[in-house]
C-alpha cells in the first residue's frame, strides 16, 4: 500500500509552524519577539532550516515508498527526531525554532533577512 501524499507534505511541514501556538494566541507574541532576534540566533535558524530541508528531501521518497502506515509512521518519527537534533545542533531549542518560524508568517522583513542568510550560504558553496 502506498502512503498518501499528505504524509509527505506533513513531513516537510514538521516543525515549521506550530498550529497550537497560533491557536493559543502566541502568533502575535512571536511576531513581537521577531524584532529582538539576534543575528546569531537567526543564523542558527537558517542553519537548522537548511538541515531540515535536506532531511525532508531525504525522507520524502522513503515515505512515498512505505508499504504501510506503520512503516510511514516509523519513518516520520525517525525524521522528526533527526530534525529536532539538527535544530539543537544549530544551537536552538525546538521552541525557539518554532517561534522564529511563526514570526516569519507576519514579518516580511524577517523573511528577507533569513532568505539573505540562506542565499549567502548557497553562494558560498
Amino acid at each position: 500500500m502506498k502512503i498518501p501524499a499528505i504524509c509527505i507534505a506533513a513531513l516537510s511541514l514538521v516543525l515549521a509552524l506550530s498550529a497550537a501556538h497560533a491557536q493559543n494566541g502566541e502568533a502575535g507574541a512571536a511576531s513581537a519577539r521577531a524584532a529582538s532576534y539576534s543575528e546569531p540566533k537567526l543564523e542558527s535558524f537558517a542553519n537548522a532550516y537548511r538541515s531540515i530541508v535536506i532531511l525532508s528531501r531525504e525522507y520524502a521518497p522513503k515515505l512515498k515508498a512505505a508499504e504501510n502506515i506503520e512503516q510511514a509512521e516509523a519513518l516520520n518519527k525517525e525524521a522528526q527526531g533527526k530534525m529536532v537534533a539538527a535544530i539543537q545542533q544549530a544551537g536552538l531549542t525546538k521552541e525557539e525554532y518554532q517561534q522564529i518560524a511563526a514570526s516569519l508568517k507576519d514579518d516580511p522583513k524577517l523573511v528577507e533577512r533569513i532568505n539573505g542568510m540562506l542565499q549567502k550560504h548557497a553562494d558560498s558553496e
